[in-house]
């Protein structure tokens, strides 16, 4: 029997290694940040316990099982289940803000034994699946804003009550997925831009009236808006409809401001102006873009990392660990990283274009947004482009839940290509 045969699961082969590589390097950093630094006298603690290192190990091997189930369940089983899968995550979400433990002012898991399970992470495969069942099944030209407005219903529900916990980073990867799956479906690209147009409304408006204390930013934002309406010829109606939607959104701001929590609101004050309180909320932006600039081209060499060693970086094993890869191993290493998930990427939209299923090609986009979304999104707060979230590095951060369902993630990706390929 070979069973080398058995633990190589069938299709692309370049996204089985791209996951490889990262649940290696992901072994090697988590080694890293539980590793004492050696100080001129003594060994300093690192802060972080050795056992994270030795957790991320069983949670590896248990992602490379459930990696291995996905890449081999048939696809149409899973067409068949997605349904009933999503109603109870719904369920489990719902669970979590009756009986999960408060941690740090958060319900975000659910208890079992000795396990701790985030309900809002095991959302992701039966939303993914369930969003490809409805746009694979309804793909009539006539019905296609009908059935836009209800995939975004689908959206909006597990959304609300992963708001609910609170965590706001988890609950928009849910939008990109949306995102990127209904542009796929045939939604203008034209059409989702405009609509992201009312979220930068929004961002110059808060800066106009928070930050800046001047009304200008947002006005010559407006202006700009009228001047790409007219170059864009748009058409009257739509245009109307979509300056409309800047100008309440930019309106509306005061009130989504008032509905935030108040470490939320300290975090989007502080990326701002990072200064502002550089030993509380801006601590952790300044420290990480500190650790990132201090590796340089080539790094302070691994094990080396001072910000990580004297612990002076906060969440280093979990949302900031681009930033001990960015101070060890430098900007060659921190692009490796990136090419690996690039890797994954790319051969996914290979993929989704290449499967004849429609159900298999919304599966495949599903996850390509995932990964985009995660991969941006993180890295863009560890370099202080975006405000702090929670956010992990899929397969690289620590955290049992993430990986599992990012290794289950990547099984789904493999699986379309093994169809792919057998077509």
């Amino acid at each position: 029997m070979n069973y080398l045969g058995m633990l190589i699961p069938p299709g692309d082969k370049m996204i089985f290694l791209a996951w490889l590589c990262l649940g290696f390097l992901s072994l090697a950093i988590l080694w890293s940040v539980t590793e004492p630094i050696s100080g001129p006298y003594e060994e300093l603690d690192p802060g972080v316990s050795k056992g994270v290192f030795w957790r991320q190990v069983i949670w590896l091997v248990i992602g490379f099982a459930g990696l291995i189930v996905a890449a081999n369940f048939p696809l149409r089983y899973m067409d068949n289940i997605a349904v009933p899968a999503y109603l109870f995550t719904l369920a489990l979400l719902a669970l979590t803000l009756v009986v999960g433990p408060k941690i740090a002012g958060a319900q975000r898991w659910l208890a079992i034994g000795p396990l701790r399970i985030q309900p809002s992470e095991l959302a992701k495969v039966p939303y993914i699946l369930v969003m490809a069942h409805l746009l694979t099944n309804t793909q009539d030209g006539t019905r296609k804003l009908m059935v836009t407005m209800a995939s975004l219903g689908l959206t909006l529900l597990p959304m609300m009550l992963i708001l609910k916990e609170p965590d706001l980073g988890t609950s928009l990867v849910f939008l990109a997925v949306w995102v990127g799956l209904v542009f796929w479906y045939g939604v203008p690209g034209l059409l989702l831009i405009g609509a992201g147009s009312a979220a930068v409304s929004a961002i110059f408006s808060f800066y106009s009236e928070t930050v800046a204390l001047n009304p200008w930013p947002w006005a010559i934002y407006l202006l700009v808006l009228l001047g790409a309406l007219y170059v864009a010829r748009l058409g009257i109606l739509s245009s109307v409809v979509l300056l409309i939607a800047n100008i309440m959104t930019g309106i509306g701001i005061p009130f989504f401001w008032d509905k935030l929590k108040g470490y939320q609101q300290e975090r989007i004050l502080t990326f701002f102006d990072p200064t502002r309180d550089a030993f509380g909320t801006g601590y952790q932006a300044i420290q990480s873009k500190v650790a990132i600039g201090t590796g340089g081209l080539f790094g302070t060499h691994y094990l080396q990392g001072t910000q990580k060693g004297l612990a002076f970086l906060p969440e280093r094993h979990t949302d900031f660990i681009f930033s001990v890869i960015g101070e060890e191993l430098g900007l060659l290493g921190a692009l490796f990283l990136l090419m690996v998930y690039l890797v994954i990427i790319w051969q996914g939209i290979k993929h989704a274009t290449m499967a004849r299923q429609p159900f298999a090609r919304f599966v495949a986009i599903g996850v390509v947004s995932y990964f985009v979304f995660h991969v941006v999104t993180n890295v863009a707060i560890t370099t202080g482009l975006m405000p702090v979230t929670g956010l992990p590095l899929p397969l690289i951060s620590y955290g049992g839940s993430n990986l599992l369902i990012s290794s289950i993630l990547v099984g789904l990706l493999i699986n379309v290509s093994a169809r792919t390929f057998n077509d």
